[in-house]
């Protein structure tokens, strides 16, 4: 472990981050940051590309808004745990969100530019005030089902999918409701009735379709996983691959039971699924350390960092899963970025505070004050081998993290406005979309910002993976802030080309 993120350094102002332990004072740290500021902007390479902006269409102009007071902030489409919210399929773009009316709404287009054509669910009507119970959106491509589950927080699962083949040949089907079948909370072939939280869907190398969510509450849960089979359009079984039973103790105190919240699970090029994820001790306590874990067999078995395997679901007891040591005192945040690059090395973005959180610290102080906050980027070079860079700049919402075909990382998240209030400690209703780039070619140790596109934006950001994969697009989800929350605004998708 002590060689992690000391190997292949050729500045030394890049070494100092880890030989700073994270209980020394504040005055070096902030230093440091000084540095690296400093650092960059003296001869900084060449960027590896440019973002253009090719277009900004209008999705929806009133989709939802939670009033002021809601539970966990006013934003319901755009949340950092949501996958997916827009998605690229066959030539045609998806988009799945709440409308003014609290209707579930799956929108689309034909690429590049398209009028977007709305289906509004009116069999189902959104009742919660919980911005935690977002529409998350998948599509197999082997049969062209599309997938919508949505309105879950610790509750039963709503679920309806469409028919086959709707995806595969969209050009053909009009758009419209019929077009799906009815909402239940049955998802397994068995008919087991499932307590879901944070579903997310993504697709498999083979074009196939799994899902992922939690089973339990916030500290006290496990992950599930599951396969959708295009041949009986069903999903046969969900597997359990981490669990929250185990003992830990730290300075905060001891835990019997926790969950994993998950960064990302991503499939590289060689078929590899590759995961980052945070412990959480208690419900709505601080998070601790940067674990990983791969398969090789679409989720059926994985291995430690090390290659070691893992006999039972993942847990706070299973060897060689820590990579990166994060002390509940550093306000690490949970449901961050995370991508896999060109050469299959895993990739995390995540917030926590340079100096440490009080002891005792309840509510919003858990994440440290939101000046202290730093967006830390984590990578695997290779097995026990991981770096810890620092970005210079403060750490103001959850992002999101793409990667081009040579390796250059593309960073996008909500940057708040002067004037913004924050919402439970990390939401804020007005900012700017800021994408960010660091270069392969630099150990993406030159982070810059590419454009700042001006709001007040009052979602976090969430980008088009499969559109960026096939077309280095960069599709983003933006939703306008009302004049009073709780009111409709208007939801738009950004396009940029990344050349």
């Amino acid at each position: 472990m002590g060689e992690r993120g000391l190997v292949g350094r050729a500045g030394g102002w890049q070494n100092g981050v880890k030989q700073m332990t994270k209980t020394q004072d504040n005055c070096r740290r902030w230093l440091w940051v000084m540095l690296v500021v400093l650092s960059l902007g003296a001869g900084r390479p060449a960027a590896a590309g440019t973002l253009v902006k090719t277009g900004d269409s209008l999705v929806d102009s009133g989709a939802l808004t939670l009033p002021a007071g809601a539970t966990f902030g006013s934003a319901i489409n755009g949340e950092a745990f949501q996958g997916d919210l827009i998605h690229t399929s066959a030539g045609w773009q998806y988009v799945a969100y709440y409308d003014g009316a609290r209707q579930v709404c799956v929108a689309r287009r034909r690429l590049p530019a398209g009028a977007w054509e709305v289906i509004r669910f009116t069999d189902y009507q959104f009742k919660s005030n919980d911005a935690h119970n977002t529409i998350s959106l998948g599509i197999c491509e082997q049969d062209g089902t599309i997938h919508l589950a949505f309105d879950h927080h610790v509750s039963p699962l709503h679920y309806r999918v469409s028919r086959p083949g709707v995806a595969r040949h969209p050009e053909s089907v009009l758009w419209a409701a019929n077009l799906f079948g009815p909402v239940h909370s049955d998802l397994v072939a068995a008919g087991e009735h499932v307590v879901v939280t944070y579903p997310r869907f993504w697709s498999t190398p083979t074009g196939g379709l799994q899902v992922h969510y939690r089973r339990g509450g916030s500290g006290n849960g496990d992950n599930m996983l599951a396969d959708y089979d295009p041949v009986t359009h069903t999903w046969p079984a969900a597997r359990q691959i981490d669990s929250g039973k185990g003992v830990f103790q730290d300075e905060l105190g001891v835990n019997t039971h926790r969950n994993a919240y998950p960064n990302g699970y991503d499939y590289d090029g060689s078929g590899r699924l590759q995961a980052t994820w945070v412990w959480r001790e208690s419900a709505q306590g601080a998070n601790h350390d940067l674990l990983y874990a791969y398969s090789d067999d679409l989720g059926h078995t994985w291995n430690s960092d090390s290659g070691l395997y893992i006999t039972n679901p993942a847990s706070i007891d299973t060897p060689d899963l820590v990579v990166e040591k994060i002390s509940r005192r550093q306000g690490l945040m949970n449901n961050q970025a995370q991508a896999v690059d060109a050469q299959n090395r895993v990739h995390v973005v995540m917030w926590s505070a340079l100096t440490e959180t009080a002891t005792n610290a309840v509510a919003a102080a858990i994440w440290g004050a939101p000046e202290d906050r730093r967006f830390h980027h984590y990578w695997r070079e290779r097995a026990g081998i991981w770096h810890d860079d620092i970005l210079p700049w403060v750490g103001v919402s959850r992002p999101r993290l793409f990667a081009d075909g040579q390796s250059n990382l593309i960073l996008i998240y909500n940057r708040p406005a002067a004037d913004a209030a924050m919402q439970a400690g990390i939401y804020f209703t007005r900012g700017d979309l800021v994408v960010a780039e660091a270069t392969a070619a630099q150990q993406w140790r030159d982070w810059r910002v590419l454009t700042v596109e001006k709001g007040p934006f009052m979602n976090e950001m969430l980008g088009d993976a499969a559109r960026w994969q096939a077309e280095q697009v960069l599709s983003i989800v933006v939703q306008a802030t009302p004049q009073v929350m709780g009111t409709p605004s208007a939801l738009r998708v950004l396009d940029y080309q990344w050349r």
